[in-house]
């Protein structure tokens, strides 16, 4: 079956599945997403980190407008608490470029390039079957629809995986991420965070147990000059006592207690910075969720006529960075593929090889920074930047991360 002309559809319209529409519509493809419910999509504030370089890409492909919104980081810089000192201490001055996104912003840029008409909100699969000559699946409604290529985009509790992987269901890594952002107009002590805008640095907290980072995005209005800026923040710390993820979940805004809002309260007493609580300390308790952190690998990206993209595929913990950004590389390397081969068959192995190596390496790279920088921290104020290299460079273990570059590479 040839691509051009061919039908596809796309389970799920997130980034994963927005970023792969545009692709396969541009290979020629006649594409439909199916998306539960994207109201909700354009709640999420959260922020994230895409390599500069695939930012200059995805403008140039026109994935995203000329003038998206992002805060540059150039400098991360690693503090601990230290007595009397209201920032803290210094430990390492880290260069490593990335762009700094507001989750929704970017979702948004993709979602405007895909038709209206092929674009299904409120609609959720139920099931699938599929066969040599392509993939039947069923709708909500009981309606039934016939595609040449299914695409499985459909997040990191994906059905489809799970239908076609037994057993792949998401490890729970015995940690969890508290996350928080809004508007920088709150912040009363801007001190720091002066020094950090004018070299376009950014904080990462070191505790044991864990660390935390806090970091500038793009505000909801499409601006990311000073003062229109959402604060952006997140925790890595063990799993509260009276909570339980064994189970794929997560604590959305608004079902942070009292009583697990005291169990941060206190994170923040022990082990932050005056100034760096403080700014945490901007975020309402409403305001506040809490991510419990899973990975897993898949044997293979593809099977049959169904493909996975995306956190369907393999599922990354968010020490890497590359939750879209895996999605997105994925989309644009399919892309590539399509204009190699003519066939799906072709092209479905090709993607195949290529995307499961990558998915999965990155999963083990986000096991091992879990492990140094969560599970078995080390000693962080008796590090001097000469160990911090040598650590980050054993955590790498060879493997490059866009974020984690050297003075020397600057």
């Amino acid at each position: 079956m040839s691509i051009a002309g061919s039908r596809v559809g796309i389970v799920g319209g997130s980034i994963a599945g927005c970023a792969t529409a545009i692709t396969l519509e541009r290979a020629g493809c006649d594409v439909t997403v199916f998306e539960r419910s994207s109201s909700a999509l354009e709640d999420r504030g959260a922020g994230i980190a895409i390599p500069s370089a695939l930012r200059e890409e995805l403008i140039a492909a026109d994935y995203l407008d000329a003038n998206y919104p992002f805060w540059p980081a150039e400098w991360r810089y690693w503090v601990i608490r230290e007595d009397d000192e209201p920032a803290g201490r210094l430990l390492w001055r880290q260069a490593g470029q990335a762009t700094l996104n507001n989750w929704s912003i970017l979702w948004r840029n993709l979602r405007a390039r895909v038709d209206d008409l092929s674009y299904r909100d409120g609609t959720s699969v139920e099931g699938f079957e599929g066969d040599d000559g392509g993939v039947t699946i069923t709708l909500s409604d009981g309606s039934e629809e016939r595609f040449d290529v299914l695409v499985a985009a459909d997040g990191y509790r994906s059905r489809i995986r799970t239908t076609l992987f037994p057993g792949t269901e998401p490890d729970y890594a015995g940690y969890v991420l508290w996350r928080g952002n809004y508007p920088e107009s709150r912040l009363t002590d801007r001190g720091p965070l002066e020094a950090a805008d004018a070299e376009h640095g950014w904080f990462t907290i070191c505790n044991p147990g864990g660390h935390g980072v806090i970091y500038m995005i793009p505000g909801a209005d499409n601006r990311a000059d000073i003062g229109h800026r959402r604060v952006n923040w997140a925790i890595y710390a063990p799993t509260p006592a009276q909570c339980s993820f064994e189970q794929p979940g997560s604590m959305v805004p608004g079902d942070v207690d009292e009583e697990l809002d005291q169990v941060l309260e206190q994170l923040l007493d022990e082990h932050f910075p005056p100034w760096h609580a403080s700014v945490i300390r901007h975020s309402r308790p409403d305001e506040i969720s809490i991510q419990p952190i899973y990975d897993e690998t898949v044997p293979s990206y593809v099977s049959g006529r169904v493909m996975l993209l995306g956190d369907a595929a393999t599922v990354t913990r968010p020490h890497t960075g590359s939750g879209a950004t895996k999605a997105i590389q994925a989309a644009l390397t399919l892309g590539r593929i399509c204009g190699e081969h003519v066939d799906w068959p072709e092209a479905l192995a090709a993607y195949d090889a290529e995307r499961t190596e990558a998915g999965n390496t990155i999963v083990e790279l986000g096991r091992r920074i879990g492990q140094a920088q969560v599970v078995n921290t080390p000693d962080w104020a008796a590090m001097t930047p000469a160990d911090f290299e040598q650590w980050a460079k054993d955590t790498l273990a060879g493997t490059a991360l866009y974020f984690y570059g050297s003075g020397d590479e600057k």
